[in-house]
């Protein structure tokens, strides 16, 4: 399927491994010019370069560290340099640390704000007025299951990523006139590094994942990647305003 999304200029945080890698490979085979960043620019070096193989119009990659607003703001001005305003953007970040409520302390709350909810709503912001001025646009966040189902040990998750969720569902409706969607992705179990530090080597992983996961198996970035791609193109454009899980079942709830 063509996506229509070719020459559209797309930017990707956490792109250097694991989901944000993947996404940013799938819509590099739609032709998109690619923005890449993450703080490893020899990581993102390598996914620019396989991107420009898949098809890419063009890959370019900049460093980030989504926790420091200052870092975001020289982010978007040289994204903006390169390429323009963002018309899709992926937004993408690491996790907080694990912990019960009863043993966080309030600077963990506050660290874990910053990285979850501040940082990508600060990355929103600055898309979203370009694209509404364009009237087309395309906003994926890319969260977890634990905001339709808590995951124990994981309170800082459980909290600032459904704020984040509740948030852009509150974007939706304000942009949708203006050929702006906005979606997040309620990710389950996909094998990346930060399912690795949670649950242990891949073999106690595909264990576990056995025994919880109806189809019984974790999923690949691979596998994950072609719905965030497909949300981004034209063929999507009555979706919007959605949580879409990509968990084999996971989610025991029926919404």
């Amino acid at each position: 399927m063509d996506l229509g999304i070719r020459n559209r200029v797309a930017l990707v945080t956490g792109a250097s491994s694991g989901l944000g890698e993947a996404v940013a490979l799938a819509l590099a085979a739609e032709g998109v010019r690619l923005a890449i960043a993450a703080r490893r620019r020899d990581l993102l070096d390598r996914v620019a370069a396989e991107a420009l193989a898949r098809g890419a119009a063009d890959a370019k990659a900049f460093e980030v560290d989504v926790a420091d607003p200052a870092s975001v703001d020289a982010l978007m001005a040289a994204v903006r340099q390169a390429y323009g305003a963002p018309e899709i953007l992926i937004a993408n970040g690491g996790g907080p640390k694990p912990g019960a409520v009863e043993n966080l302390s309030l600077d963990d709350w506050d660290a874990a704000y910053r990285l979850v909810l501040r940082s990508m709503l600060q990355l929103v912001r600055a898309c979203v007025e370009p694209m509404k001025a364009r009237g087309w646009g395309r906003i994926v966040a890319l969260t977890s299951s634990s905001v339709k189902q808590p995951i124990a040990n994981l309170a800082l998750s459980n909290a600032f990523r459904v704020a984040l969720v509740a948030a852009l569902k509150t974007l939706s409706a304000e942009v949708a006139s203006h050929g702006v969607t906005v979606n997040s992705i309620a990710t389950g179990r996909v094998l990346t590094d930060r399912l690795r530090r949670l649950n242990g080597d891949d073999a106690s992983i595909a264990a576990a994942a056995k025994l919880e996961v109806p189809i019984g198996r974790v999923a690949t970035p691979e596998e994950f990647a072609p719905l965030v791609a497909f949300l981004c193109g034209v063929p999507a454009s009555y979706v919007t305003g959605q949580t879409i899980a990509i968990d084999g079942g996971l989610i025991r709830g029926l919404f």
